[in-house]
């Protein structure tokens, strides 16, 4: 495996300029440098760096930074390139071309692997290759780029997975009401995959899980609800949830022109300045009561 996916990778980089990395559960193609802009319905250079970070390696969503701006792909789209990085691997023993196709080329591969019958064909449908290629028409058809802005992180299925900051309309919410969009969307959680096993899997004491299942809102921490987020199979991992809800804030200061000054003002001083500081910095825990405090008033404040 390493030797396909090195050689495709090495000629891939003669013609491309992406530059593809692993992000909680997201794999995040940076293209701004690429000449083709990380269009995988027209260039096997990128879709091969793509296939080629993906080996062995499933993810929930795909996005394209370009210059001006982020592209998602549908859930199609990434399926199928899941499927193409679970198929070299294991193809490369029967096939070495196959494989090294795979990496440019995962809808012309499948119908190949199918029609070849035997180990290909099975190692094809039982790593999702050939349902993959079934789901869609063409390139076109499953890599048409659709602005990350225009998806609605609550409804679109191809959105990028919903994090605490990712509410709607937040300025326009009490604290205790976006305290309670916090803890709804832990409860889908708890509700799909069980307290128990959300309780276990995040290291979160087994109290504030059941508590939330009950429909209580008990004392978290960002750390401690970002863990039990994590659980799901949709979501980044618990770290990675974290940085990008300081990011938010930090982000929406700078939107807002704020300073912490003036964010302890606007919060009638229930956190001072420091406070405010550190815990958006991550040198303080932050309880989600207090981050829907600072979360609100900050996206009040944005023009």
């Amino acid at each position: 495996m390493q030797e396909v996916s090195g050689r495709a990778m090495a000629n891939a980089r003669d013609d491309c300029g992406c530059e593809p990395r692993i992000e909680g559960r997201r794999l995040v193609v940076d293209a701004t440098d690429c000449p083709r802009r990380g269009h995988l319905a027209a260039s096997p250079v990128c879709r091969a760096s793509v296939v080629g970070t993906l080996a062995g390696r499933p993810v929930a969503s795909v996005r394209i930074r370009i210059e001006g701006g982020t592209y998602v792909h549908d859930d199609g789209a990434t399926a199928l390139l899941i499927a193409a990085g679970r198929f070299v691997p294991l193809a490369v023993e029967h096939d070495h071309a196959l494989a090294a196709r795979t990496l440019r080329d995962p809808l012309g591969a499948a119908r190949v692997a199918a029609g070849r019958g035997g180990s290909l064909a099975e190692l094809a449908a039982t790593t999702g290759l050939i349902e993959g290629a079934r789901r869609v028409a063409s390139y076109d058809d499953a890599f048409a780029a659709r602005s990350a802005t225009e998806l609605n992180s609550l409804t679109s299925a191809s959105a990028i997975p919903a994090m605490l900051h990712d509410i709607d309309d937040p300025g326009d919410l009490s604290p205790d009401e976006l305290r309670a969009r916090y803890d709804q969307r832990l409860r889908e959680v708890i509700e799909g995959y069980g307290a128990e096993t959300v309780a276990d899997e995040g290291g979160v004491p087994s109290e504030p899980v059941t508590a939330l299942a009950g429909g209580e809102s008990p004392d978290l921490t960002l750390e401690e609800a970002a863990a039990i987020l994590a659980t799901s199979e949709t979501e980044p991992d618990a770290e990675a949830i974290v940085l990008e809800t300081r990011d938010h804030l930090l982000m929406g200061m700078s939107t807002a022109v704020l300073d912490v000054e003036a964010v302890e003002s606007g919060i009638d001083g229930a956190l001072d300045a420091r406070e405010i500081q550190q815990k958006i910095e991550g040198r303080l825990p932050m309880s989600l009561d207090e981050l829907a405090t600072i979360h609100g008033y900050i996206e009040e404040r944005k023009p």
